[in-house]
């Protein structure tokens, strides 16, 4: 069986870069799949993208709204899919995972209050299907526990450079991974314990505190500044001196150290009068990355799908883990303005069957203070054919 197999792939070598080559002539790549602008490629949004809720109200305890949506490729809704949610960062971290079922048009909704801490919660949705765990976006909910501090209304205003973070063990949240009744150790995976896949990502670590630059305009000239990094709720405040010049403008580097995922407000003031505010945003860019679909048998070409990238950026890996090459690819491929792309690949020829990882790479665009590269996987299992085996277990 093994030498028809080789003759076979072998065919193949020749034909599927042509045939990649011709997909791209047609224009094929570069074009978004059917899924909405701003919708992640693991087919699963979790709305809205931020809100804010009061921790008590008049009427009793403030409650978080959430809508998961769970479509196909083509963008149609999914029934009677099983959604879980959770808290992955925040105060609420102990929350018991909640689960919910789509309707008809594919919607399953979550509602949580808080356990009384101030802060922000980093929320996410997942479902399983035969093949993986799909992740979705991570949204954030603040939690007030009074009214919100705000900067008093002064013309001073503050610019940062940059104004995110992107931590390297932001891919591990943002990638889906294969279903974990497919694997059973010993397989050629990274595994916990209890046996489901974790990411250890590859791109460039990130540094052990953030360099923010903080530029300040219409403060006091010839004032002292004091720069508070995470002073919004709940935040673990540190403080920086700077001071303004003759017209009342200031610049400084601040390092605090890291926090994890969500909002942190920054506030500089002078204490005359003069105070201002802006927004540090971690991570960047939260990607998204799949393949449809997502089985196939060696030499097969299936589609990437990519999502959630910087937009005009150039992907700079594309490869299946660890390090192995895709022929026919385009030699300069590049995202669209919402960040996405689609592309056909070549399934590795070998007759090893079992599941692989393909990865996508794209520089963060706001320079080397910002964190690490913008990093997304995605699994595919090899199979015999198109139709996934029940009960498939890969074995070496």
């Amino acid at each position: 069986m093994r030498r028809p197999r080789r003759a076979a792939a072998a065919y193949l070598t020749g034909i599927a870069p042509i045939l990649m080559l011709a997909l791209v002539q047609s224009g094929v790549v570069g074009v978004q799949a059917a899924l909405a602008p701003g919708f992640p490629a693991s087919r699963i949004k979790l709305d809205p993208a931020a809100q804010v809720v009061n921790i008590s109200t008049a009427g009793g305890p403030g409650v978080a709204a959430l809508s998961a949506t769970v479509v196909t490729f083509g963008g149609a809704p999914l029934q009677n899919v099983s959604v879980t949610f959770s808290v992955l960062y925040g105060p609420d971290t102990d929350l018991k995972p909640l689960t919910a079922t789509t309707d008809k048009t594919g919607k399953a909704g979550f509602r949580y209050t808080s356990s009384g801490s101030p802060g922000t919660d980093v929320v996410q949705a997942t479902f399983l299907d035969a093949n993986e765990i799909h992740r979705s976006n991570r949204p954030d909910v603040t939690w007030l526990s009074g009214p919100p501090v705000t900067a008093i209304a002064s013309p001073a205003a503050i610019t940062l450079s940059p104004s995110c973070f992107q931590p390297a063990t932001a891919a591990a949240a943002t990638s889906d991974v294969i279903n974990p009744v497919l694997v059973r150790p010993p397989a050629p995976l990274r595994l916990r314990s209890s046996g489901v896949q974790t990411l250890q990502p590859s791109a460039s670590p990130a540094t052990p505190k953030y360099t923010i630059n903080v530029d300040g305009v219409n403060f006091n000239p010839f004032s002292s500044v004091l720069i508070s990094f995470d002073v919004g709720p709940g935040g673990t405040p540190e403080s920086f001196q700077t001071r303004t010049d003759g017209f009342g403008h200031f610049n400084a580097d601040i390092t605090p150290t890291q926090r994890l995922e969500g909002l942190h407000v920054i506030r500089a003031d002078d204490f005359k009068q003069r105070e201002a505010q802006a927004t540090y945003t971690i991570p960047c860019f939260q990607p998204s990355l799949a393949l449809d679909p997502p089985t196939g048998p060696p030499g097969f070409v299936p589609f990437i799908v990519g999502t959630g990238f910087p937009a005009n950026g150039q992907v700079v890996v594309l490869r299946w883990t660890p390090g192995l090459p895709i022929p026919g690819l385009p030699t300069k491929l590049m995202t669209d303005g919402n960040g996405a792309f689609r592309l056909p690949v070549l399934v590795m020829y070998h007759d090893i069957l079992g599941p692989r990882q393909l990865q996508a790479i794209v520089p963060n665009p706001y320079g080397p203070n910002a964190g690490a590269a913008v990093e997304a996987e995605a699994p595919f299992l090899v199979t015999l054919g198109r139709a996934q085996p029940s009960e498939f277990v890969y074995r070496r």
